[in-house]
């Protein structure tokens, strides 16, 4: 997408409950009127800033997200990582406004599923890392149909589901404590991890942390898959690391207790909550990260328009602009990793699907979290597994 000639937001403020986006300009009278001037903008102009292969009729579009009356999003991501997406979409589409509700990756389809039952409003959208949910949800009919205009300009493993488009695919990376450990320490791989452990058990014995696979089905994503794929090492690396590991639920906590050297080292977290908190100060003089050479998992962060969205065409619309060019640069702005092929490293502060490809050696060193039916199939028997093998469950 082309910019907006006028560019018209400088601050986005999101909360659990809503997203407010303030017009440029001093004082209330100021941002009402710069907001209702944005509303002037005729159809034809916004369309005008649109990439040359988008329809004709998605003029159609444009117009209906006008009579619509908001647009709400449930889904696992902070902020943050919205700010800048946010930002980008509100200087094509001035009039939509946008709120967003950052819940577990399981809590935002059950509250969906709960609202839906009851008759109550509920999201317009999911923007959620959960693969097992985004099966259950495809089975019951939930995503709307919809062919993208962007949908030639991806890659076919981000559209892994009728209806359902991938927002960027997210490195589970590894973290350290770099005060407490020496650079020679600092672990590159899993298998190095592991061979440190085993090497100094009384240094390392619960001081490795990682995404508990029985607390969600982001988590259980991450480990089901990596064993699965046998990268890296399967079961077999799972058993070496078990002895030194306590799980924790959350990517924050884990970031937290490394930092502050409750942890010596997390693997698996994601790096879509560590990146955006890398700059700030005095954060990199104590934490490093890497992506595991041995086997970086890559979470696809799936999104799709509900069926029973009460702004299908402001959804639409949103789901667009996340899939365009400048809609994954901002998406890399907010620690997101782009994945389209014409995004460049150089357009964003971290990653992009190609240099994790280059940093980790070749394709063959990523595991694509996809959708596999067998994730929810094997449920049951893997988790049980590995709670005994992490938790003496």
């Amino acid at each position: 997408m082309k910019m907006i000639s006028k560019k018209l937001c400088a601050s986005v403020t999101v909360a659990f409950t809503a997203l407010a986006l303030a017009s440029c300009g001093t004082g209330k009278e100021g941002g009402e009127a710069a907001e209702a001037e944005a509303k002037n903008f005729t159809t034809a102009e916004v369309m005008a800033q649109l990439p040359d292969y988008y329809p004709a009729d998605y003029a159609k579009l444009i117009d209906q997200s006008r009579k619509e009356t908001g647009l709400l999003i449930y889904g696992n991501v902070a902020e943050y990582n919205w700010r800048e997406i946010l930002v980008g979409f509100k200087e094509h589409y001035p009039w939509i406004k946008v709120a967003t509700l950052d819940l577990g990756p399981n809590q935002a389809f059950e509250r969906y599923y709960s609202e839906e039952s009851s008759g109550k409003p509920g999201a317009d959208m999911f923007v959620v890392a959960a693969p097992d949910a985004w099966l259950r949800f495809s089975e019951t009919g939930g995503p709307a149909e919809y062919v993208s205009p962007e949908a030639d300009k991806v890659p076919d493993w981000s559209k892994p589901l009728a209806g359902v488009y991938t927002v960027a695919a997210d490195p589970m990376i590894m973290i350290y404590n770099k005060v407490l450990l020496s650079p020679e320490e600092y672990p590159t791989s899993l298998s190095q991890l592991a061979d440190e452990a085993q090497a100094d058990p009384g240094k390392w014995r619960n001081k490795i942390t990682t995404y508990d696979a029985t607390s969600h089905s982001f988590a259980y994503a991450i480990h089901w898959s990596v064993v699965d794929h046998g990268k890296p090492a399967g079961w077999a690396l799972e058993e070496r690391l078990a002895p030194f590991t306590r799980p924790e639920t959350g990517g924050s906590t884990m970031l937290d207790k490394v930092m502050g050297g409750e942890y010596l080292a997390a693997f698996f977290t994601s790096g879509i909550t560590v990146f955006p908190k890398m700059n700030e100060k005095g954060r990199s003089d104590v934490l490093g990260y890497a992506l595991p050479t041995d086997g970086t998992p890559l979470m696809l962060r799936g999104m799709a328009v509900t069926k029973s969205a009460k702004s299908p065409a402001s959804a639409r619309l949103l789901l667009d602009f996340m899939l365009s060019h400048e809609g994954q640069v901002d998406a890399g702005k907010g620690g997101m990793t782009p994945y389209r092929p014409d995004v460049s490293p150089d357009e964003v502060p971290f990653y992009t699907y190609s240099s994790i490809v280059k940093e980790v050696g070749g394709e063959e060193n990523l595991v694509i979290i996809g959708y596999d039916p067998k994730m929810s199939a094997e449920y049951t028997t893997f988790i049980k597994r590995w709670g005994k093998l992490f938790k003496g469950q």
